[in-house]
């Protein structure tokens, strides 16, 4: 509650105080949709993410058109759902072996619920590119009060020794489309990941995403797509230019252990740059954030689901597919060629942080003898986010064609090679072999992009 006094407070200061109407202040009020993305690792059944409502109102102090400070507050229902795997029954003798004489090799699967409906507070720094429409990156930490819970899992465990509030990061981009001198239309995107484990016998952590989409209203100061005069058109920043994209990835393992065990995978790549041109020359710096998921494929016999293995008596044939999720920030140089800056190269390196991991598929073993024969499936969806390191780093080169549409915007094509220098897996966790020379990896990314988006303007009159 005091925070909430505390934005009132700013609020009423805003719209009175001379000296402060001077400055630009956004109010905005949204609702749209979340989706459970619990943090920890597992491997007795797969958490299943689940739609939820968000909805929530935010207040931006901008001391200088181009970086703000946001608060507000938010409620948010996120659902989780826990699909447990079921027990191997041992082998059936058919027809000797009748089922129902053995009720006990008999496991009714049971779909566990853990809800928990949070009241959250954010504070984040944010940094506005006054495109049109205009773009709003925003990055900080939440605090947020667990209003109330119906965790499954809590039966094992001491019902009042989980926390009742938790504290995490948050990073948020959001697109602002003004309707009027005062009103605009948005729509964004946030993600949070909470710091406290929420059971005392279960390693997890809450975290989730969620679109949302509003209405929002500036007073003091002046809104940023607007021109300076009225009537004039807005003056376009033509050393400045955003592009967004989205497309598929391809990638692989480019360890140097056993990677001819490893097969490709196909993922989604979305994102956007910021573009800036490096004094008059056709040299250009771009960076920005990329959202991919990289990963490989792996159809051989294994006794690890995610990667080649064999140490153990128990052999599978394993046809699944290990992801990584990522935030990807390039810092690339490249030039533009040609009419309208139609031709692009760039190159650079690039910085990633790993968002959770995944291990998703079938595995399966065979068992013959004189007088039976049994087969054995294992659905595997495993959350191995703590077998995966956090960071990954290294090279990324591209090409791109950029054709004009209309006045400023371009429509682009691009492929994109990227990288990755360091091993992707955390020996501690993932029961790396001991043989294992150091410096030698089991798992390296490496990816091939293809993109197509759009290229808008920039205008010097900031928000």
């Amino acid at each position: 509650m005091k925070r909430l006094a505390f934005v009132c407070v700013l609020l009423i200061c805003g719209t009175t105080i001379p000296d402060l109407r001077a400055q630009n202040f956004t109010m905005g009020l949204g609702s749209g949709i979340n989706f459970s993305d619990i943090h920890g690792t597992g491997t007795t059944g797969n958490w299943k993410p689940k739609p939820g409502p968000s909805t929530g109102m935010f207040f931006r102090w901008s001391p200088i058109p181009q970086v703000g400070l946001q608060t507000g507050i938010d409620f948010s229902t996120v659902y989780y759902e826990y699909h447990p795997y079921v027990s191997d029954p041992g082998p059936e003798y058919y027809p000797m072996i009748e089922p129902w004489l053995y009720p006990d090799f008999g496991m009714i699967q049971s779909v566990p619920n853990s809800n928990h409906s949070f009241l959250t507070l954010p504070l984040q720094v944010t940094l506005t590119i006054p495109s049109r429409p205009s773009l709003t990156l925003g990055a900080g930490m939440y605090w947020t009060a667990i209003l109330d819970r119906d965790f499954y899992f809590i039966r094992y465990g001491n019902a009042e020794s989980g926390p009742r509030n938790d504290y995490g990061y948050i990073f948020s981009a959001m697109i602002d489309y003004p309707v009027t001198e005062k009103f605009s239309l948005f729509a964004g995107c946030r993600y949070l990941t909470g710091r406290r484990q929420f059971s005392d016998v279960f390693d997890y952590r809450h975290g989730w995403s969620d679109l949302v989409a509003g209405l929002s209203f500036g007073f003091g100061g002046k809104r940023g797509n607007e021109p300076e005069e009225e009537g004039l058109e807005p003056d376009v920043n033509e050393n400045l230019t955003i592009s967004w994209f989205a497309g598929a990835s391809l990638s692989w393992n480019t360890g140097n252990i056993v990677k001819d065990r490893y097969s490709s995978y196909a993922g989604p790549s979305a994102g956007f740059t910021v573009d800036m041109r490096l004094g008059e020359s056709s040299a250009w710096f771009s960076t920005g954030l990329i959202m991919e998921r990289t990963g490989y494929s792996m159809r051989d016999s294994s006794d690890v689901f995610y990667r080649y293995s064999k140490s153990g008596p128990a052999e599978y044939y394993a046809d699944t597919r290990t992801s990584s999720d990522y935030a990807v920030i390039p810092a690339l140089f490249g030039f533009r060629f040609g009419r309208n800056d139609i031709l692009c190269l760039s190159t650079g390196p690039w910085f990633a942080a790993r968002l959770n991991s995944q291990c998703r598929g079938m595995a399966w073993n065979e068992v013959a003898g004189t007088d039976y024969y049994r087969r054995t499936e294992i659905t595997v969806s495993d959350d191995i986010t703590e077998v995966t390191r956090r960071n990954d780093f290294g090279w990324m080169a591209g090409a791109g064609l950029s054709l004009p549409v209309g006045s400023a915007a371009k429509v682009n094509l691009g492929v994109m090679f990227r990288q990755g220098i360091p091993e992707v897996l955390n020996h501690d966790k993932a029961s790396i072999p001991a043989y294992v020379p150091d410096g030698e990896a089991f798992i390296r990314n490496r990816s091939l992009s293809f993109q197509a988006g759009l290229t808008l303007p920039v205008f010097r009159s900031g928000r």
